[in-house]
């Protein structure tokens, strides 16, 4: 009997937009196909599926649709393919200057293309996705509270009592995430200060946002961070024995309670004396 296997390849040309790269990158990945076939062939194993990743929050649908011909050159290579799996990296706008992926225009020419194909192969090919981000981005949003501010010659700091356990995007990977202060939205220039936001982790590394430029911010303000629904609580830690927050769902103008806030006893229940 054979075993079925599902082949994954990265098509980092596409990812970093390096357009000049796109030939380079079919080439690779047919020559790494040719290569996983002879080692399947070799083990007396099936390839039925091929899984693509070319990375995190594209916002460029011609771009994405070069990468789908990327593997669509390589699927042709398997002759048991029965699904093609194009990840995800369906984007959100993050910033605010941000053009928000144009998913229809992406639909048609995934679409058009996969259909095409398709028919190539005389056969009907399952096309999976897996959109995580693009559902879930942009329904969290973490609140975090003032707690001190201090200024020197040269920047002034908010800090607030949140920190990069319970969101380590700007830290690990320096991501933008858009904040608000809610208590104050003015947005007149006169209002406007530059600020650096930090958390209360005693880590250099836990900036929510460098040079901010925000209506004034003072002490017992809350501060909205937008954008906080994917890989937010599922990154966050209670590293620093600080405790998770508590989840709120808001539905239709109504609010409901959907995770307690965790306590400094939670942290402790699974010690053993």
């Amino acid at each position: 009997a054979h075993s079925n296997f599902v082949f994954f390849f990265n098509d980092t040309a596409t990812t970093e937009i390096y357009t000049e790269q796109i030939v380079g990158s079919v080439r690779c990945v047919q020559e790494t196909a040719t290569k996983a076939l002879e080692i399947a062939q070799q083990y007396g194993a099936k390839i039925v599926g091929i899984h693509q990743h070319i990375g995190s929050n594209i916002l460029d649908a011609e771009k994405y649709a070069q990468s789908i011909g990327n593997i669509l050159s390589a699927a042709k290579e398997f002759p048991d393919l029965k699904f093609i799996d194009i990840g995800g990296g369906f984007g959100i706008p993050y910033k605010p200057n941000e053009t928000r992926l144009n998913l229809e225009e992406l639909g048609r020419k995934v679409s058009n293309t996969f259909e095409e194909f398709s028919s190539q192969q005389g056969r009907e090919i399952e096309l999976w996705v897996e959109p995580g981000r693009f559902l879930v981005a942009e329904s969290g949003v973490l609140l975090a509270t003032v707690t001190c501010i201090k200024s020197n010659p040269e920047y002034k700091y908010v800090g607030i009592d949140s920190g990069f356990n319970h969101l380590v995007r700007p830290t690990m990977y320096g991501c933008y995430h858009e904040i608000i202060n809610t208590s104050n939205r003015d947005k007149s220039e006169a209002n406007q200060e530059k600020v650096t936001i930090v958390g209360n982790i005693c880590e250099s590394g836990d900036v929510f946002a460098r040079d901010r430029v925000l209506p004034k911010i003072l002490e017992g303000d809350v501060l909205a961070i937008m954008h906080a629904g994917a890989y937010g609580f599922s990154m966050s830690s209670t590293y620093n024995l600080r405790p998770q927050t508590a989840e709120v769902l808001l539905t239709n103008s109504e609010n409901r309670l959907i995770r307690k806030r965790q306590t400094f006893e939670d942290l402790l229940k699974d010690v053993v004396e």
